[in-house]
């Protein structure tokens, strides 16, 4: 294997612990060329002299890289990379093939069994140590998604498993309070309580359990419904909170056809517009102390449901961050926003076929748009 020379002197990374590197050529000298090539970059080396006692060593040990050759006698390069490809051990193990400059006609079947890059021979020692160094950067990084969204997702189950308690706590205690003979505030009251912790744990049980025990993307499950109970419903619960901030909850209706929409998706994207106008709709002008919601068949064709209050707005620099998750607006941290509710929300809509946008309201104050599509008659129930 013949290899260009070399113009700068290559050295081992301190930091940071060695990468394995696997060389499998049926040549002793080419393996021992690369191999000191590898070395000199900060690598290990695991030699193979042919495609059977390559897949022995994975066995043994897993290796971070394979530098392989295409053409070796038994078991050649491709038939190798397609076995590494089919063990779960090494399945994710980026190869590059080493190849003559005139097999480039056969390196489609190289991608296709498995590789993901190549160097020709004779190769420059710094392109090879280059593509050795980018496709290792490349698999610590995937490495390091997979580790995050696997903690991610047992941190949703431990997440899911403590808060059910406490919510199973305060139904408990409302099923007590509910024997006692209350006045009708208090039963109103009471009621609004033991409703919140039930959407709370049917929240936990679709979007924390279900969801995260799934590898797949999270889907909702549409069906023609009105849209009016739950609009109403929503606006009940939250009338007390609003209440107690000098609001008042105003609902107007035109129309009420049939929407293709999923009932918990909607209400929590309600529950979230309505909770923020409160939160950050203070009063300004004539007006000011409603928040009005609408919902009306619009131009599009589409049910339109808005939220608007005649609070200060957003300021138009921060229209783009609206609905980016963990970006807190200012003055978001005295109302202990986490950042999610929004995005969470017009992730939602777009599941359900609909969009969700925001818009400043004619006169002052903000403006939340929702529309969603329309139930035909092909969505009927048969």
């Amino acid at each position: 294997m013949a290899i260009a020379p070399s113009n700068k002197a290559e050295h081992p990374a301190d930091a940071a612990p060695k990468s394995l590197v696997l060389v499998v050529d049926d040549q002793a000298t080419n393996i021992q060329a690369v191999g000191a090539l590898l070395v000199q970059g900060g690598h290990d080396v695991m030699p193979a002299l042919s495609g059977e006692q390559a897949l022995q060593r994975c066995e043994q040990r897993t290796p971070d890289l394979v530098l392989l050759d295409m053409r070796m006698p038994g078991m050649d390069g491709f038939e190798v990379c397609a076995k590494l490809r089919e063990n779960p051990r090494t399945a994710d193990v980026p190869i590059i093939f080493l190849t003559a400059a005139h097999e480039r006609e056969v390196l489609v079947k190289a991608f296709e069994s498995g590789a993901v890059d190549y160097v020709t021979k004779p190769f420059v020692a710094e392109e090879l140590l280059a593509r050795v160094k980018t496709h290792l950067e490349l698999k610590s990084t995937r490495d390091r998604l997979a580790q995050l969204a696997q903690e991610r997702a047992e941190l949703t189950q431990v997440v899911a498993h403590d808060l059910k308690n406490p919510l199973a706590g305060i139904l408990m205690g409302t099923e007590t309070l509910a024997k006692a003979v209350l006045e009708a505030p208090q039963a109103t009251a009471l009621k609004g309580i033991r409703d919140s912790a039930n959407r709370c744990l049917s929240f936990i049980d679709e979007y924390l359990g279900r969801w995260a025990q799934s590898e797949k993307p999270r889907t909702v499950e549409l069906s023609a419904m009105v849209v009016k109970p739950i609009l109403q419903d929503a606006l009940a619960a939250l009338r007390p909170v609003a209440e107690a901030q000098g609001l008042s909850l105003h609902l107007s209706m035109k129309d009420d056809p049939e929407v293709m929409a999923n009932a918990r998706s909607l209400r929590h994207i309600i529950d979230n517009l309505v909770s923020n106008a409160i939160k950050y709709g203070g009063t300004s002008g004539s007006g000011g102390g409603t928040i009005e919601l609408e919902a009306n068949v619009g131009r599009s064709g589409m049910l339109r449901i808005t939220v608007g209050d005649r609070g200060p707005g957003v300021p138009a620099d921060q229209h783009g961050n609206l609905f980016k998750r963990y970006v807190r607006l200012p003055g978001a941290e005295a109302a202990h926003s986490s950042g999610l509710g929004l995005a969470i929300s017009k992730e939602e809509a777009e599941r359900m076929g609909g969009h969700l946008w925001y818009e400043d309201r004619d006169g002052g104050g903000a403006l939340f748009s929702l529309v969603l599509p329309l139930a035909t008659d092909d969505d009927q129930p048969a």
